[in-house]
This record gives structure tokens, sequence and C-alpha cells, in this order.
């Protein structure tokens, strides 16, 4: 079985509409098209296909998609490298994959030469990847794509152990794209604005626009003004965004209204139903809240018609139920269904499962069982199938016996006015075994806490109330929002082995 690449259906539909831009930068459809092919002839003319990797390091470049089409097109595994990574974390990546070709943006050029690859390509004008693009003969577009090809080896972020590389096929790949385009809304005529990092799974959702016809337009990376202009000046018409970047773009300014907005994409973390409330009232738009991994892409979704604070409140909670094509269950430790309102694993099964970990058989076994990928995350449903993630495996709170889940206190401490964000972990307790600790970022240098103690008391039971509250100017997150409670329990850990000053 074969299936189309992103600019299969586009290119020849929509010649010469816009495609992909970049700042001042765009192109055709026809172009982007061409210029696919050229990178496909420049890989093949090196060797690189039937597997090989093509690493790329890179910002939201205007290269990105025909990048990401031309490696497919020459059976070429194409590596997203996050940026943000130290040098260290880079090389270890690489020397996992071992790719043959390592392209990176102006900006990374001397960190390219440092971390090794065969061979390196500096994007940009001027730059050797545009000399080498232009002196390649385009090849003839193939007639769609192996679909159990591997495309793409995306690493996790590595919230909780090391990252791992997760093989997607080709036709998970497509399978999401379809998917995304049904539950975003993608048409012909829609302008997507990825302020996300590419290098994250999430692209696909954007890249369903480029599929369709519509336009991709990107910046180079977040930027909160830049972001705040496009929106108010009517730029785009749908897009995505992690709840950081959310809170980061209300409390910038109170009055920015949607402009042409018409659905926005959430998700890669939970996000409060209190900013859930104020983006819609805010903005005007319709909210899509998409839950997945780069395992499980697309697992489920909470439609715009379910994001409704006056009828259904309960639901802003919920990542909805399963997307089109997926399943989702929750079972408990004995593998079996859970009951409705009871906490268990959720796993999935579907198209958009990831074929395995890179060069990690018994990670990949430990993962796909029978078929079913298992999440780690936990969660439960209602009467009414929607799906409540209360939080990671590894992130429950055991605490006198009692289990607490952490966003469940995140959420109460989000309803405080004085909070701009919380992050809640278990910290060693000799006497409870755990003791919830939460870590939140205040308004206005509100600093008081007890009276958070107090606010938390009304709307939990004891147990789950946190007993210690520590101030912070930010929360440690990953390049794509994920909040790092690991990283945090060191911290406090840490900080509470530290020993006392002397007085």
């Amino acid at each position: 079985m074969r299936v189309p690449d992103l600019l299969a259906h586009a290119s020849r539909r929509y010649p010469d509409k816009r495609c992909v831009a970049v700042g001042g930068r765009e192109l055709t459809f026809a172009a982007a098209d061409a210029r696919a092919a050229r990178f496909a002839a420049l890989l093949h003319a090196r060797g690189v296909g039937d597997g090989r990797r093509v690493a790329l390091l890179a910002l939201n470049e205007l290269e990105y998609l025909e990048i990401r089409v031309g490696a497919q097109r020459a059976g070429a595994i194409l590596v997203p490298l996050n940026y943000r990574l130290s040098e260290p974390e880079l090389k270890a990546l690489l020397e996992d994959c071992e790719p043959d070709l390592l392209i990176v943006s102006p900006e990374y050029a001397d960190l390219g030469e440092r971390v090794g690859a065969a061979e390196l390509l500096v994007l940009g004008d001027g730059g050797s990847y545009a000399a080498a693009l232009s002196a390649a003969a385009p090849l003839p577009r193939p007639d769609g794509l192996a679909a159990e090809q591997a495309g793409l080896i995306c690493y996790t972020s590595g919230t909780t152990s090391r990252p791992k590389g997760v093989l997607l096929s080709n036709w998970a790949l497509h399978a999401t794209t379809m998917q995304m385009a049904q539950e975003i809304g993608a048409t012909p005529y829609g302008v997507y604005l990825a302020a996300n990092p590419l290098f994250h799974i999430g692209h696909t959702v954007g890249f369903a626009f480029a599929y369709c016809g519509g336009t991709h337009l990107q910046l180079r990376k977040f930027d909160a003004d830049a972001y705040l202009e496009l929106l108010t000046a009517g730029a785009f018409t749908h897009g995505q965004l992690v709840p950081a970047m959310i809170q980061t773009l209300l409390e910038r300014t109170a009055d920015a209204r949607g402009g042409a907005l018409q659905r926005l994409l959430y998700g890669a973390a939970p996000m409060a139903p209190e900013l859930a409330s104020r983006t819609l009232a805010a903005w005007g738009c319709e909210l899509v809240n998409g839950y997945g991994s780069t395992e499980a892409m697309g697992i489920s979704m909470l439609p715009p018609e379910d994001h409704d604070p006056q009828r259904r409140p309960h639901l802003l909670a919920s990542v909805g139920r399963s997307s089109p094509g997926m399943t989702a269950r929750v079972i408990d430790e004995e593998g079996r269904d859970a009951p409705a309102g009871a906490v268990g694993e959720v796993i999935a099964r579907g198209p958009n499962l990831m074929s395995g970990y890179w060069r990690n058989d018994d990670a990949t076994a430990a993962a796909l069982r029978d078929g079913w990928m298992h999440t780690g995350d936990l969660g439960y449903r209602d009467d009414d199938g929607y799906l409540f993630l209360v939080d990671r495996r590894n992130d429950k709170i055991v605490t006198g016996g009692e289990n607490v889940y952490p966003t469940e206190v995140e959420h109460a401490l989000a309803e405080h006015p004085a909070v701009r964000e919380a992050a809640v972990v278990g910290v060693a307790n000799p006497r409870w075994g755990e003791q919830v600790t939460a870590v939140v970022v205040t308004r206005d240098g509100f600093a008081d806490d007890a009276a958070l103690i107090a606010h938390c008391r009304t709307r939990l039971a004891g147990y789950k109330t946190p007993k210690q509250v520590v101030f912070a100017a930010e929360l440690p997150r990953t390049s794509t929002g994920k909040l790092l409670r690991r990283e945090l329990r060191q911290q406090l850990a840490a900080a509470t082995a530290a020993p006392a000053a002397p007085s």
C-alpha cells in the first residue's frame, strides 16, 4: 500500500497558491513541490535513502516542509531535533540515530560542526543547503510513499526518562494528517499559524493545511508580540498553542480580539478550565483540545461544541472522546476495562501509533502490547464516555495511603486570582510517605502561602491540600510546554537536603 505525500494533492490542484510563508519569504505549492523534488535528488546523489537518516536542527524555517517531503520521497527517515537541547544532549541523539546528513539553521552552524555528522548543510540565503539544492536536478514525484516505511524519528521530550526515538511510518503520519484535517477544519481557504516548534510531532496539525491546499504561515520561533500582531491583523484563521503560551498572550493584552481566528487547537499539557473560559471570552474563536503523544498521535479530541462554560463547564477539564480511527480505553491493574469514574491507565489503538522505539526493543515491547499503546497516563471516563486525565503514572502522589493526582490540585490553585500557574509534586515525608507540595508562579508579587493553602482547603479534601507552597519566577518546561515535574522534584529534594545556612 502507498500513501500520498504532503504536497502531492495541492501542488497539482493549487500550483500558484501560497503554500508556506515565514517573515518576508514565501513559496507557492508548485515551488515547494519542485524544491522537495530537488532535495530528494540531493539525497539520492549522496546515497541517502532506504531508511538512512537525515537530521534537522532548525527553527521554523521556510524549508521545513520541503525537507520533510523530499526525505520521504527519497526513502530516507527525517529526524527533527529539539534546538533547545544542550550540546551533549544533541550529540547523544545524533550518536543514537547516526544520520548521514545534518541540516541546520544559520544560528546552529557552529554547533552543527561541533556535534558532528557525515555532512553538514546550512540553511539561509547563501548557505550550503541552497547551493546544493540549486545544483540538483529534480526527481520525478514518486507514485506515493511506501506505507510501512518509516518517515520520521521523533525523540520524546524525556520528561520521565532519557529521550527515546519514536519511529513513525508514512501510514501513521498520513492517517494523522487526515484526522487533524477533519478535527481542526482544514480547508484550501484556511491559513494556519505555526508558532510551536516544528520539531514536535504537533506539526502534523499545520501540515494538514498544506495537504489540503491551505497556507502554512510560520513564526521562526514563538514571540508573543509577533503573534498578537498577526492575530489582531487577521492574518490567520487557525492555530495551535500550548496552555503556557495562551497564558502569556492573554496576560500581554486583555483586549486583543481574535481577528480572523476561527479555531484554535490546544494540547501537550492540561489547561485549567478557568484559562479555557478566559480564552473563549477574549478571542471569540472555537477551541479544540487534542490529547495524544509522539507514540500515539491524536488519541482523543474535545470539539468546539463541548467547550461551553455555561452549559457544561465540567467538560473543560476533559480531553474528549476517541478521535476518528482511534480507540481509547481505561484499564485497571489486571488489564480489564475500568468502570466509569474509576482511575486507570489510558491505552490506545489505531493507525496513528508508532511502529516502535528506534533500536530499543525492550521499551517497544513494554509500550506496545497486543496492538495497544500503553501511554502511562492515568485517567477515567464519565458516564457519557468523556475521558479525563488525572496525571502520569509516575506523577501520582501517595500520601498517608491516599492517592493524589497533581492536576486536580493545580486546577484548584488556578482558581485563585493571584496564581498565574502552578505545579504540584510529591516530596518525601517521614510520616506520610509523600507530602503534597505546590510550586506557584504568582501575579504582582503575591507571596501568601497560607492564603493559598486556605483557598485549596475550601475546594479539596484535606489530604489533597498542599502542605507546602513554594514560590518561583517560572516553572521548568520542555520546549513543547510540558511541565518537567521530575526536575521540580529534584530541585525540591535538593533544597530539603541542603544544610541550613549558619545563623
